[in-house]
């Protein structure tokens, strides 16, 4: 039907990938299940996706910012990428403008692009007994995603910033300032997490048991202005409902009082 969005996955046999094919009009709360089925279907997610778009007729803004927040989720895998197969060329440019450097890779057709893979994936075991170079170790800043917790202009509500990546590796970090700084009097919490690059692992568990202690002192968690990749993550583990969402803190407050 017109205006509706429709998408089914395609079989193809290239290791650790997997494709869909999307119909119809990629715009609005629509691509919220869209996100949501490829959070329940592709379990664990592969390394690499494939979204045939030569049937869409009309991409939004929510669209555009979907497409990034996915390309830079699948970019966190090594040799991880968004595939965009039939995009014109004006799409291209503005995809590419909001998401990570290499994570989008764009094809004409499904034959090019599983031809192109297969002959990545070629070149690098050829490679595989090569001495690559040491990664670099993991730094202080890389283990702290706690940039500061304030008190907001609304009585009982705290502001709390996060910054870099909240994961397995800064969770410890997180729990040892938040047993010392968030209140006990705190009813609402405004989350920024405007420059957050990444929400995974023990962060996510993080979020659920934030809300879950927000909604027993009968108040609300407020995320402000999550990037694309965090909401994209956030909608594939169907996370929505734990929260309310703002594009500032002011606009947050608002809300609370409302």
């Amino acid at each position: 039907m017109a205006g509706e969005l429709e998408w089914r996955q395609l079989p193809i046999d290239t290791p650790s990938t997997a494709a869909f094919m999307l119909e119809g009009v990629f715009v609005g709360e629509q691509i919220s299940d869209f996100t949501v089925d490829i959070g329940r279907t592709l379990q664990p997610l592969p390394k690499r996706l494939f979204l045939d778009i030569r049937r869409l007729r009309k991409i939004d803004r929510v669209g555009i910012d979907t497409m990034a927040g996915l390309a830079g989720l699948f970019a966190e895998n090594e040799s991880g990428f968004l595939a965009i197969v039939g995009a014109p060329e004006a799409l291209r440019a503005r995809l590419i403008q909001g998401a990570p450097e290499n994570s989008f890779r764009f094809y004409d057709s499904f034959g090019q692009a599983a031809q192109k893979v297969m002959d990545g994936m070629l070149a690098a075991l050829s490679g595989q007994f090569r001495v690559l170079p040491e990664k670099p170790g993991v730094t202080d800043e890389m283990r702290t995603c706690w940039a500061g917790i304030r008190a907001a202009s609304v009585p009982r509500t705290q502001v709390l910033v996060l910054k870099r990546s909240f994961n397995k590796v800064s969770a410890h970090s997180f729990e040892r300032h938040w047993n010392e700084e968030f209140s006990a009097d705190t009813r609402n919490l405004i989350l920024d997490v405007s420059e957050l690059r990444t929400l995974v692992d023990e962060g996510t568990v993080w979020l659920r048991r934030i809300s879950d202690t927000m909604r027993a002192r009968d108040g609300l968690l407020v995320l402000v202005n999550p990037q694309p990749k965090v909401r994209v993550m956030l909608d594939m583990l169907e996370m929505g409902g734990l929260y309310r969402q703002a594009l500032s803190v002011n606009e947050a407050e608002a809300l609370i009082s409302a």
